[in-house]
């Protein structure tokens, strides 16, 4: 049967030489006329968030004619750059949209928001949750006098006026407020705030700011998931994972445009992005154990941690908020800007009462070619249920089967790491190259054992649920890594060594006369073929190497240690190819919620990328070098070898060299959730 995602393409043979050229497929030239691939981009490339949201909000501040921006969710009070150590520490997202509107920029926020699902995942702080935690201050009340300072400011005076104390609401209950309490005053202030901004912006009280909410549809995606491989999993009777999905799909694309339209798009840029923005992903390359620029979220009281900003990640012992790693690329004034903003302007007419007025014309600007060499060739993908888009998907598949016909890397970090289907299909296409190998290598005079290794990196965090576990350990077993998921692979082992007895025993051991059934989960796992380390390589040709980010540094007078949380979705191949945005490698990503990617096959920014990644995580150790087979089978050793250096260290309360770890999960689930 054809593959729908691969073209294909006669290649001819030189009869004297008896020698073929072809060139590698990389993009979905299949669905060139819904995704265009243009060549006239320039791209730049940021690591985290200190240096993306800086240059956002240079731009934003420049901008001239329109900021049109998707997210999944957004703060207004996060400071797009940073000095000093309480809130307001530079000027606010939302004074920048605001000080644009003045300007008569027309600014387009469009957010995720559902009833069901916003409150948990609290993406807008001010409207999802903390909707009125503070006293009013007195004149922070409309568009025109609702700025950052003038919050600090009024609710500063208000409680050191009052000089007694207020019942507020905390995650843990109604505390007394007052003016002993003074440290926690960036925190009011902030809060207070981010409820009168978002309150103004939806009364359309700014200046030329409008903004709009929209939800998942359970019936697109209902039919997304029905020509997936794996259907959601179920406990019991109850459809849990799948319920949650359909009531709870959100719109994880995270996009801004700014001047698409103005000057026939000369000065047109924008971003695609895997940071949301929420100030939580506020973070520096160096990713510090304790950076007092990221959020804080406590203060100690009579030994008590008192949580006044109902968005904090908790983290046991620390003042501020975790470490975050991801990615933003920006693109100037190239074709594929075209894309990003058509994707807003349908999401946008969706979410509201109008069709947008048509699609508008490419500017004249964004269609320019230019000298061959200096830009890059990009293509525009998503997942969009609404629209039957599954193209996000689509790439990963095509990227991973030109993967595994080189000998070279293909490199995952990911916030999730729990699409079974993708793990196959990688072993489906090194299973099919071993096969031509062995094929053809007898008449070449090569052997199966001269057949190059192809190195897979996997960089991801340990599930941040429980119940994510199992849909890792899954993911993972498939390439023969279950090990690293401990809990999950003892439970099973557990589990399966019980069916020999034939009942179930209670906590005690003693058999309580009811026939024992394996979880789900665990007759599930038993199903995959699990190959070894062994056979991986000499089956398969593949070297896996699976790796988690944590820092170490000095706090509270001691060596610790702290979980560097991967929110990135990048996919680095052979120094060739580069795929980000805000997809993840799991289910909803490909088939529940929408998200959008960016892709290019420029090798001077892949190459330049792997180098950059490499060296920061290793600390300098290593980078790839010139990327050759030779330098990325060192880098592997090297890796594996800083891994078990850092573990070492880690035991012995000693620094790490860097931030990689082999990845382990003491934690185990009998419930699967996506």
């Amino acid at each position: 049967m054809t593959d729908p995602i691969a073209r294909a393409e006669k290649v001819h043979i030189d009869e004297r030489s008896r020698q073929a050229r072809s060139t590698g497929q990389w993009f979905l030239e299949n669905r060139t006329g819904t995704h265009p691939v243009t060549h006239n981009n320039a791209l730049t490339f940021f690591i985290c968030g200190e240096t993306a949201f800086a240059d956002i909000a240079k731009r934003l501040r420049s901008a001239k004619h329109s900021i049109d921006i998707i997210c999944w969710g957004f703060d207004p009070g996060i400071e797009l750059v940073r000095s000093g150590t309480t809130w307001p520490r530079g000027d606010t997202y939302g004074d920048l949209l605001v000080a644009a509107g003045k300007r008569g920029v027309k600014v387009r926020i469009l957010v995720w928001y559902s009833k069901l699902g916003s409150g948990t995942a609290m993406n807008m702080p001010g409207y999802s949750h903390a909707t009125n935690p503070w006293p009013a201050a007195p004149g922070l009340s409309d568009g025109n006098n609702i700025s950052a300072q003038r919050a600090r400011a009024l609710t500063e005076d208000y409680y050191l006026r009052s000089g007694v104390q207020h019942l507020i609401e905390t995650p843990q209950g109604q505390r007394l407020f007052g003016p002993e309490h003074m440290g926690m005053i960036g925190l009011a202030a902030r809060a207070e705030y981010c409820h009168k901004w978002y309150k103004a912006a939806f009364a359309g009280a700014f200046d030329h700011v409008e903004i709009r909410t929209r939800a998942g549809d359970a019936d697109a995606i209902g039919s997304s998931l029905a020509s997936e491989k794996y259907q959601p999993g179920t406990l019991g009777k109850f459809e849990i994972e799948r319920t949650g999905m359909l009531a709870v799909g959100t719109h994880h694309q995270k996009t801004i445009v700014i001047d698409y339209g103005h000057a026939d798009g000369v000065h047109a840029t924008g971003y695609v992005k895997g940071l949301n923005s929420v100030t939580d992903y506020w973070d520096t390359e160096a990713h510090l154990i304790e950076d007092p620029r990221r959020e804080t979220g406590s203060v100690r009281e009579a030994g008590e941690a008192i949580q006044v900003e109902a968005n904090q990640k908790p983290d046991a012992g620390f003042a501020t908020f975790k470490p975050y790693r991801d990615y933003a690329c920006r693109i100037d004034a190239g074709g594929a800007l075209a894309a990003v903003f058509e994707n807003f302007r349908r999401a946008w007419a969706r979410a509201g009462s109008s069709d947008g007025g048509g699609q508008p014309a490419v500017p004249p600007a964004l269609k320019r070619s230019v000298a061959p060499g200096t830009h890059s060739s990009v293509q525009i993908v998503r997942t969009q249920p609404q629209e039957n888009d599954k193209t996000i998907k689509e790439l990963y598949f095509l990227a991973t089967d030109q993967a595994a016909l080189a000998s070279g890397y293909l490199y995952i970090e990911n916030q999730y790491f729990q699409y079974q289907e993708w793990s196959e299909r990688l072993i489906r296409a090194r299973k099919n190259v071993m096969a031509a190998w062995k094929a053809g290598a007898a008449k070449a005079g090569k052997s199966k054992a001269d057949m190059p290794l192809m190195h897979v990196f996997i960089v991801i965090p340990v599930p941040e649920r429980a119940q994510m576990v199992p849909r890792t350990y899954d993911t993972l077993a498939v390439l023969g890594q279950q090990s690293t998921m401990a809990g999950q692979s003892d439970l099973i082992d557990r589990e399966n060594k019980k069916q020999h007895t034939g009942v179930r025993l209670d906590d005690m051991g003693r058999p309580t006369g009811a026939v024992y059934a394996k979880p789900a989960v665990v007759e599930y796992a038993n199903r995959i073929d699990k190959p070894t380390i062994d056979a991986l390589e000499k089956q398969f040709g593949l070297k896996v190497v699976v790796s988690m980010l944590q820092t170490s540094g000095i706090s509270q007078r001691r060596m610790r240690y702290r979980e560097i949380y991967i929110h990135s979705k990048m996919l680095l191949i052979d120094d060739t190819f580069i795929s980000f945005g805000s997809a993840n490698l799991n289910q909803r990503s490909m088939a529940v919620d929408s998200e959008i990617n960016f892709a290019t096959n420029d090798a001077r920014h892949a190459a330049d990328l792997r180098r950059r990644i490499f060296s920061q995580l290793s600390a300098g150790g290593f980078d790839g070098m010139a990327g050759t087979r030779g330098d990325i089978s060192l880098t592997s050793i090297l890796w594996t070898e800083l891994m078990a250096k850092n573990a070492l260290s880690k035991r012995n309360s000693k620094a790490m060299v860097g931030f990689l770890l082999p990845l382990w999960d003491n934690r185990s689930s009998t419930m699967r959730l996506g």
